[in-house]
Formats: structure tokens, C-alpha cells, sequence
């Protein structure tokens, strides 16, 4: 009965787990970014957005050299990130595409609304 479980357990883990998987070092490079502010209107991004990785092995963040900023993590197939953009705190929650772009959602601390989002694509 325990292998059972144990089998039936792994089957559904398999099935549920991202197709792949990604790691820190995966994501650094230079990307172009465009989204939506807070409230759903569309911009350009910030900037160009550059990705490095710290030596604690953490992603720093630059957008449009320097002016945002932020430090992430991957887990499985997504990005955590906190930062600061206009002197608020922002957190985001992006999802790496297997063709290597990312995109997700993003709130700042005290901004109306909840349509924030940004796509990165690798140049």
C-alpha cells in the first residue's frame, strides 16, 4: 500500500512541476521591456532592463541604467523580485517563458489599481 502512495504521489508531483526549470545564472543578460502601469495604461518600460547576478548568487536588477533597481530570485519557472521604483517598493511576479522572455505582474506600495505588468525579451 505505501508504494502505491508513494507512486501515485510522484505522478501527480510530475504532472504538476513546470516543464522546466531555470536557475539565476539562466536569466543574466539585457532585455527590452514593455508593460502596463498600475492602473492598465501601456508604456515602453523603463528602460532598458539589465540583469547581473550578486556575489551571493542573488539577481540584481537595473532598469534604464540604474534609476530602478531591484534583486531577485528564480524558483522553478518563475522570478521573484523586490525593488524600489520612484521611491516606493515594488515586488513582481514573473514567469520565464521557455523561449527565454519573461512576463508577469507587478504592484508598487501605495499606487491605485493591480494591472501592472511587464514582458522582458532578451536581446
Amino acid at each position: 500500500m505505501k508504494h502505491i502512495f508513494a507512486l501515485a504521489l510522484l505522478a501527480v508531483l510530475g504532472w504538476s512541476a513546470p516543464s522546466f526549470a531555470a536557475d539565476n545564472a539562466s536569466l543574466i543578460g539585457n532585455y527590452v521591456v514593455t508593460g502596463t502601469e498600475t492602473d492598465g495604461k501601456a508604456y515602453d518600460g523603463p528602460g532598458p532592463l539589465a540583469i547581473t547576478m550578486d556575489k551571493s548568487g542573488a539577481l540584481e536588477l537595473k532598469w534604464d541604467g540604474g534609476k530602478y533597481v531591484g534583486i531577485g530570485q528564480v524558483s522553478g519557472n518563475q522570478v521573484f523580485v523586490g525593488g524600489t521604483a520612484e521611491g516606493k517598493s515594488i515586488i513582481m511576479i514573473m514567469e520565464i517563458k521557455p523561449d527565454g522572455s519573461l512576463e508577469g505582474k507587478w504592484w508598487r506600495r501605495t499606487d491605485a489599481g493591480t494591472k501592472g505588468t511587464e514582458v522582458w525579451k532578451k536581446k
